[in-house]
């Protein structure tokens, strides 16, 4: 681990002399807009569009979610820039729904200036509410929203099964006194169908409700609080956050794809090119002993991102996961963890991990970005199939005005995930929560290639089609489901002398499977808040007719389970959604 420590030592050194070179004014006088926009929302891919076509400047993924007020921001750049028709709509769209310019809305208990939602206004595109305040001499202002949808989702292959979901919720937000921003949003579900479907997605099959108890029902909340001064931002939250940058929110440092939402505090800090953020949250253990309590277990990180020059960007984060007791040592919000990991723990209980992440914009319309993870690395022995190297990497590119359409965006991104990648020695360290990966969603021991087509005609309409292809080496199970060879394919179990090959693991070692993923999503806003939808998605599955890569282990074929761990299957499902 000494050359994490080395690591940090550089870029420490390097964010300082950045820093200092690029330093600005500090980012802010009270203002509205201090709660934050979810991650999901539409306008990120607006944002990313923008800011890779070079129309606007210092839009940063690295760290998000980001607030309303930084959105606006963006937004208003802008409106110097010579845009399409499709791109000038929905710059109008968001700048009305986020910089409030102009201030046109539709509500159902209408204040000054407001459209009674239901005479008329319902069928408009004026954003609307159940109810909107505002004040600008306290720079104060509270929005609230209902929230509803009805999907339904039918699988034809390999079975034919059907589930429909309906949720109905709320969601509360605003500003106070331009420093306090507030945010809650509550959803309660029901499901009407196939369970098992119902449970194949990743955030459904998570909700203790409908799995354990009373399996028809589910409900998710997300909240935060935050205060800001200037450069000083403070929040206690309970929603999803991504560090690094990837394409599809998906990332080998930090994942908000299909992880449960948690509960954190944070600090940080934005001064000119230097963004800083130490992180604290609370984790929930992957298995509990019947009759037992629940084992604490915590995550704390820190991210500094800089920008070099205009068109690059650079950051690292320093990342631990530590159980069984509250430990102030890992709360310091400066510090490198590993370096005060060995003065508090000498078993080697605590996982600590590194990050590294970086975007460049090589051109108008074409940008290129990159991260990586060390979760453990013994330099004497890099390439030689130690198991302990533990590492995963994410490159990806994107084309914006692909092919000379100016509202066509063309991504690609690759991940790859060496063995026992987020596993501990200690299975209660283990960089998951709720049964979820912290990181990157296609496990260890896999390599993925995903590219996607995204293309906004108009403000209404948004046409996606992704394909993604996965390479995986799966553990060897008997009959029994007893493990005869860890291949590090699976996080929750890390290396043992008699299953798993000490100088000798390679990425895609075990049982060879390919995976391919076809995905088609086609969105239409009739009117503002209210859209209709239709996704399909097609999964091949191939089990390669060859013997599993053992090294060291000559396991008998005859007990050697065919069983698939991946099904393939076809899925079809459509909707409505609204937010009023």
């Amino acid at each position: 681990m000494r050359l994490h420590r080395l690591i940090f030592v550089f870029l420490l050194l390097l964010a300082c002399c950045v820093s200092t070179g690029l330093a600005q004014v500090l980012t802010s006088s009270p203002h509205v807009g201090v709660e934050q926009v979810p991650l999901g929302d539409e306008v990120y891919p607006f944002l990313r569009h923008l800011s890779v076509r070079g129309f606007i400047v210092g839009f940063s993924e690295a760290e998000l979610p980001i607030s309303e007020y930084e959105v606006a921001g963006f937004l208003r750049q802008a409106q110097k820039a010579n845009l399409s028709r499709a791109e000038n709509e929905l710059l109008n769209k968001y700048l009305r729904t986020f910089a409030h310019e102009p201030s046109d809305i539709v509500t159902m208990f209408p204040d000054s200036g407001a459209e009674p939602l239901f005479t008329g206004g319902i069928f408009t595109d004026k954003d609307k509410y159940l109810y909107q305040w505002s004040n600008d001499s306290t720079k104060s202002d509270l929005f609230v929203h209902g929230i509803g949808s009805v999907e339904i989702r039918h699988k034809t292959d390999p079975t034919s099964e059907s589930v429909g979901l309906l949720n109905i919720g709320g969601r509360f937000s605003g500003s106070l006194s331009g420093e306090v921003g507030y945010f809650l949003q509550s959803t309660n579900g029901e499901r009407q169908g196939n369970s098992e479907l119902a449970l194949e997605d990743p955030l459904l099959s998570k909700n203790n409700d409908l799995r354990y108890f009373s399996q028809q029902f589910y409900d998710f909340t997300t909240a935060e609080f935050t205060y800001t001064n200037d450069w000083f931002t403070g929040k206690i939250a309970r929603e999803a956050v991504a560090i690094g940058g990837g394409y599809q929110n998906d990332n080998v440092i930090l994942s908000a794809n299909g992880v449960p939402t948690y509960d954190f505090f944070s600090i940080g800090a934005h001064i000119g090119a230097v963004r800083y953020k130490a992180m604290s949250g609370s984790l929930v253990n992957d298995s509990v002993a019947p009759g037992a309590s629940y084992p604490l277990k915590f995550l704390t990180l820190h991210d500094l991102t800089f920008d070099v020059g205009r068109d690059f960007e650079m950051g690292f984060t320093d990342i631990m996961v530590f159980t069984q007791r509250y430990e102030l040592g890992y709360l310091n919000p400066f510090s490198f963890l590993n370096t005060v990991k060995k003065g508090l723990d000498d078993q080697d209980k605590d996982n600590s991990l590194l990050g590294a992440h970086a975007q460049w914009n090589i051109a108008p319309g074409l940008e290129v970005r990159g991260q990586g993870l060390l979760d453990d690395l013994v330099g004497s022995r890099i390439g030689t199939g130690y198991w302990s190297n533990k590492s995963a990497w994410q490159f990806g590119a994107m084309w914006a005005g692909a092919f000379g359409i100016s509202n066509l965006d063309w991504e690609a991104e690759c991940i790859r995930v060496e063995p026992y990648t987020y596993s501990h020695w200690d299975t209660n360290g283990t960089y998951s929560t709720s049964k979820t990966l912290l990181g990157a969603q296609i496990g260890s021991n896999a390599i993925s290639y995903w590219t996607m087509l995204r293309w906004a005609p108009s403000a209404k309409w948004t046409i996606s089609l992704s394909a993604e292809f996965i390479e995986r080496g799966e553990n060897v199970y008997d009959s029994n489901g007893k493990l005869l060879y860890n291949a590090g394919a699976d996080y929750r179990y890390s290396f043992t002398d008699s299953t798993s090959s000490f100088n000798d693991t390679h990425i895609l070692n075990g049982r060879r499977v390919n995976i391919m993923n076809l995905t088609l999503d086609a969105e239409f806003e009739a009117w503002r808040g209210i859209t209709f939808y239709l996704r399909g998605t097609k999964k091949s599955v191939d089990y390669l007719n060859e013997s599993p890569v053992t090294p060291g282990f000559n396991l008998d074929p005859g007990i050697i389970s065919k069983a698939p761990l991946e099904l393939p299957e076809t899925i079809v499902a459509f909707g409505i959604q609204a937010l009023i």
